[in-house]
C-alpha cells in the first residue's frame, strides 16, 4: 500500500475493565459510518491483548522501564468486542498480539482461552492471526494453531549482537524456534476433543 493509500483508522481508547458508555461509543451511527466506509480496505479488528511487559527493549515504547499507563484486555473483554462488531458485518476477523504479562507461557495461555472460547462459545468462524511469542512452550503454539487461522512471529533484530544490545532480555534462538514451528509445525500434539473447532 503505497503513501496515497494510507488508510486512516478511528482509534477508541478503552479502559479497562471496558465502561458501559464506551460499549456505547463504540456503537454510535458516526463510528459505524466511518467503519463501513473503511470496510472496502480495512475488515480486522486489531487487539493489542497487553501494553505491559516484562522486557526492556530499548526500542519498543512498552518497555518495562518506561513510564506508561498499563492496561489488559480480558479473554471476555476481547469475546465481546470483537461479537458485537463481527455480528454488525463490521469485520471479517481479528489480528491478535501482545506485550508478555508474567510470562511467553503465560500470555499465550491467555490468548488460547480467548481463542477458545471465540470459536467454541461465541461460534466466531471469522478470520483470526495471532503472533507468537518467543519463549513459550511448543504446545500452547501448536495448540493455538488449532484455532488460528494463521501464525507468525516477529525477528526483531537481524542479528545475534543487535538483539543483545536492544532487546537483552530477548533469544535469539527462541525467535528462530518458534518461526520454525509455525512454519513447519512440531507433529507431537494431537488435537484433543476439547481443542480446535468444528463447522
Amino acid at each position: 500500500m503505497g503513501p496515497s493509500m494510507m488508510l486512516h483508522v478511528p482509534v477508541v481508547v478503552l479502559t479497562v475493565p471496558i465502561r458501559e458508555k464506551e460499549w456505547e461509543m463504540l456503537m454510535r451511527v458516526e463510528y459505524v459510518i466511518l467503519l463501513r466506509q473503511m470496510a472496502v480496505v480495512y475488515r480486522y479488528l486489531r487487539y493489542f491483548y497487553t501494553n505491559e511487559c516484562i522486557y526492556d527493549c530499548k526500542y519498543c515504547i512498552n518497555r518495562k522501564s518506561n513510564d506508561v499507563p498499563r492496561a489488559s484486555f480480558t479473554p471476555n473483554e476481547v469475546c465481546k468486542l470483537t461479537m458485537e462488531f463481527y455480528r454488525r458485518n463490521y469485520i471479517e476477523g481479528l489480528f491478535l498480539s501482545s506485550g508478555i504479562l508474567k510470562s511467553p507461557d503465560f500470555t499465550m495461555g491467555l490468548v488460547y482461552e480467548t481463542l477458545w472460547k471465540l470459536r467454541n462459545e461465541h461460534h466466531f468462524f471469522g478470520y483470526i492471526h495471532v503472533k507468537a511469542i518467543p519463549g513459550a512452550s511448543p504446545e500452547i503454539i501448536e495448540k493455538i494453531g488449532f484455532l488460528a487461522d494463521r501464525m507468525s512471529t516477529n525477528l526483531e533484530l537481524p542479528t545475534k549482537e543487535s538483539l543483545k544490545e536492544l532487546a537483552p532480555n530477548k533469544s535469539h534462538k527462541n525467535m528462530l524456534m518458534s518461526m520454525k514451528q509455525i512454519q513447519i509445525g512440531s507433529g507431537n500434539l494431537i488435537p484433543s476433543s476439547g481443542d480446535g473447532y468444528s463447522l
